[in-house]
């Protein structure tokens, strides 16, 4: 975590930090336990995850990088950095893996390695940028004429302008299956909304056709059930009127 820190200051905008930085990973060169090429794998993998911007992630691992110069220690770190890439969550991070990795020298050994651990990359290889470092380190191994694996170079490159094309096809595949997919669920959110629409306006329609049915009820009532009749009116103010006159009459008698 620390060195990671330290590593960061190699970017910092302060002159003098990233001169002080520098200088401690000078003198941490000079060391005989390599502490660079141990400490190394990690301080990219760390890096890696903070989401960098890609300039300052490929500056900073370009000092560090310059410190490997044994043999051995490339051909062990290109492995390293190899047995990354199915750890890595992203794109992004298999790319400046493969930056890492196109920044190494590179021998018949390296070559093997990229062969013999090419199932655990592969998939990455249509991302542009990972191809394109892969590829540098063909174009690298082409130019050294030390090498004596021109067939295996050959049957890399080949493979990996395979994977690559195969895997942009796979990724096209798989960014259509999704699009699909949104519309299906599109469809089927609409399909939703319309059936509640539905049965909404079916619910209002029976409310309408039930207060209709009320009202029509309410217009055809017989008219007697609706108000008393004038007759059944006339009737009651007889039946009052006669009461009043028998009291009358009673008073006169008494």
């Amino acid at each position: 975590g620390n060195v990671c820190e330290i590593a960061l200051c190699l970017q910092d905008k302060e002159p003098r930090i990233r001169d002080m930085a520098r200088l401690l990973f000078h003198e941490l060169s000079k060391r005989t336990n390599s502490p660079i090429y141990n400490l190394l794998p990690d301080i990219v993998s760390q890096l890696s995850q903070l989401n960098l911007k890609q300039e300052v992630f490929r500056e900073i691992m370009l000092f560090l990088l310059c410190f490997i110069k044994k043999d051995k220690q490339n051909e062990m770190l290109m492995e390293k950095l190899i047995q990354r890439f199915p750890k890595c969550t992203s794109i992004n991070q298999k790319a400046d893996l493969a930056y890492c990795i196109a920044q190494l020298k590179v021998n018949d050994k390296c070559i093997k390695c990229l062969n013999d651990t090419f199932k655990l990359y592969k998939d990455a290889l249509f991302d542009e940028d990972v191809l394109k470092n892969f590829m540098s380190v063909v174009s690298k191994a082409k130019k050294n004429t030390k090498l004596d694996t021109k067939d295996a170079l050959e049957e890399l490159e080949a493979k990996f302008n395979e994977h690559a094309a195969a895997g942009m096809e796979n990724v096209k595949a798989s960014r259509k299956a999704i699009r699909a997919k949104k519309r299906a669920a599109k469809r089927v959110a609409r399909k939703k909304e319309w059936e509640e629409s539905d049965e909404e306006e079916e619910v209002s329609e029976v409310e309408e056709t039930e207060t209709e049915e009320m009202e029509f009820d309410e217009e055809n009532q017989p008219e007697n059930r609706r108000r008393p009749s004038a007759v059944a009116e006339k009737t009651v103010g007889k039946r009052k009127s006669g009461r009043s006159s028998n009291r009358s009459r009673r008073g006169v008698r008494s």
